[in-house]
């Protein structure tokens, strides 16, 4: 048996552990640390002092002791480490990586240093059923060239690929051929990052990509290069007349991609910096809009073009930019693939399940393939609830297994506003009915109680959906499924006011009965006290907070919030106090 650790040195820092070729546990820094975004450094960079390396270092051990106590394992059963970073990489001796995870492997084999867009690759390929197919890695950066010579798993190059790769460049743009077992590089963009380029002028350290692009328009729109989901949301506000019509976003006909930073700096006077609210700014919104449709045509253009070279029905997508549900429903909608493979963490925490199982395919594991699936948490038991409820003075009820979907639902009918705890975590960034908060879809006052009260949003951001994967089609504009949060459709009941966007559509998660039990079991519950088997769905944490983890993280939250109610598996938590 194998015991294969990922490790993602980025933000959004995680830990993976792979066994046989299987995912059996993953978890992201932030969720254990209670920073978001909270990236795992081990060398000491520049800027980082050895008191921030100290506490990446414990928190990265906490991961990883996260992950062999959730698989059942133990440090002294560890195999093999990959790595992957998007940031300078370097090689470190057994003995400095030992003391870094904090315990020594007894039969311990190799260090893997994987390039991170192949980490991207190898994380959406196990989700796709070894289908053959083009696989398209589109994030802010990944690797840097200077690099290549220190990765000891190499991509394979195709004969016929085009390849855009400098020197002193940086990867934005990669796409892989998937034969099902293998993988072959088809296309590359990996352009310059010195300032001396003509095309970084004016870029302020951004590079030409197309994430870079959105980090300009989130510190643009919102003060931080962190809110792309923001940008997205703002552009439904948008008119397509109103917008300037010279390219800032741009792609050839042989592939190069363009920022013109330039063009920027001349027509974008008006930055938020002070994080105002822009309901009303149409400046700010034609932006966005901008910026989102910019996008959509370029990699549209970009997949036609590796369509033709590649013919194929099947699609994989990951990296940070497959985040997008507004561009993942356009290529959808394009009809250039029956198939398209997205899965929940395809942002740089995927990477750590990534890096394993490329090193579990390089040491000679056989490939397996996963449903689509973002549950690799631990599942906490009722003694450490129980403990951690003793912390706290609310009453609290112990629940039968049959009670508890019924009580929920008949609170949902109350329009009371729930927290839901259940099973294992998600990994990725979205809430997805494990760690959620839950509310009455068609409530008019649901969404005002929740921005206003709970989740301190802006109040144009939409709110999503989860449904009944066989009743979908009812109430949304869909065919097929959605199980992690990652399409984007237009919605064909008008009293889901809740959970309808400024432009008709949603975010629509679709669950099934071997996807999530519990969860389909309350959809059924629910659609009998209000006639919809859909419930509002958003992430379960306090304003500015990584979703929650653990019961203590739960009740903490629930403490400091406005929830009316708190279910931890089948313990029903109220206000009153006891």
């Amino acid at each position: 048996m194998s015991v294969i650790i990922g490790i993602s040195h980025s933000h959004n820092g995680s830990v993976a552990l792979i066994s046989d070729g299987e995912v059996k546990s993953a978890i992201q820094g932030e969720r254990i640390s209670r920073q978001k975004r909270k990236s795992l450094r081990f060398y000491s960079e520049m800027g980082v002092n050895s008191k921030v390396l100290k506490n990446d270092t414990k928190l990265t051990q906490d991961c990883i002791n996260y992950c062999l106590d959730a698989s059942g394992f133990k440090h002294s059963d560890i195999e093999v480490i990959a790595i992957s970073t998007p940031w300078k990489c370097h090689k470190v001796t057994n003995s400095e990586l030992f003391k870094y995870i904090g315990g020594t492997p007894k039969k311990y084999t190799k260090t893997f240093y994987v390039p991170h867009h192949y980490a991207h690759m190898e994380y959406i390929a196990h989700y796709g059923d070894l289908k053959p197919g083009i696989i398209l890695v589109i994030d802010g950066s990944g690797s840097l060239e200077s690099d290549r010579s220190i990765f000891n798993i190499k991509e394979k190059y195709d004969s016929k690929i085009t390849n855009y790769t400098h020197f002193a460049g940086k990867e934005v743009v990669s796409a892989y051929w998937f034969d099902g077992f293998k993988s072959t590089l088809i296309y590359r963009f990996s352009p310059s990052i010195s300032p001396a380029e003509d095309y970084n002028k004016d870029a302020n350290r951004l590079n030409q990509s197309i994430g870079h692009y959105w980090r300009w328009g989130s510190s643009y729109c919102y003060g931080s290069p962190n809110e792309a989901g923001k940008v997205m949301g703002l552009a439904a506000f948008g008119k397509k007349d109103e917008i300037i019509k010279e390219k800032i976003l741009s792609i050839s006909d042989k592939g190069w991609i363009k920022v013109d930073y330039q063009k920027i700096r001349e027509k974008f006077d008006k930055p938020n910096i002070f994080n105002l609210d822009l309901s009303k700014s149409k400046h700010h919104q034609n932006i966005a809009l901008k910026i989102q449709s910019e996008t959509e045509e370029v990699i549209l253009k970009l997949l036609l073009m590796l369509k033709e070279k590649y013919p194929t029905d099947t699609l994989y997508f990951s990296g940070g930019v497959a985040l997008n549900v507004v561009a993942n429903e356009r290529i959808k909608n394009s009809n250039l693939f029956k198939n398209v493979i997205l899965n929940g963490s395809v942002e740089d925490n995927g990477t750590a399940i990534g890096a394993a199982l490329a090193a579990s395919v390089e040491q000679g594991f056989e490939r397996k393939s996963s449903v689509i699936k973002d549950y690799y948490g631990r599942k906490y038991s009722n003694k450490e609830i129980l403990k951690a409820v003793s912390e706290y003075s609310f009453s609290y009820k112990i629940l039968d297994s049959k009670e508890i979907n019924k009580i929920a639902a008949e609170l949902i009918g109350k329009e009371k506003v729930l927290g839901w705890f259940q099973d294992g975590s998600e990994f990725g960034p979205r809430a997805l009915g494990n760690r959620s908060i839950l509310a009455n879809p068609i409530s008019p006052s649901t969404k005002h109680i929740l921005d206003h009260y709970m989740k301190s949003r802006e109040r144009y951001r939409p709110y999503a959906p989860v449904v009944i994967e066989e009743l979908a089609d009812q109430y949304f504009d869909m065919v097929g499924a959605s199980p992690v949060m990652m399409r984007n459709v237009k919605v064909l009941d008008k009293k889901l006011k809740a959970i309808t966007h400024f432009d008709g559509t949603a975010r629509v998660q679709t669950v099934n009965k071997k996807e999530n039990k519990n969860l389909y079991s309350l959809l059924f519950e629910v659609k009998k006290n209000i006639g919809y088997p859909i419930l509002l769905n958003t992430s379960f944490n306090l304003p500015g907070e990584p979703i929650i983890e653990s019961p203590h993280d739960a009740l903490f939250s629930f403490s400091r919030g406005s929830l009316d109610y708190l279910f931890l598996e089948n313990v029903l938590i109220s206000r009153k106090k006891q």
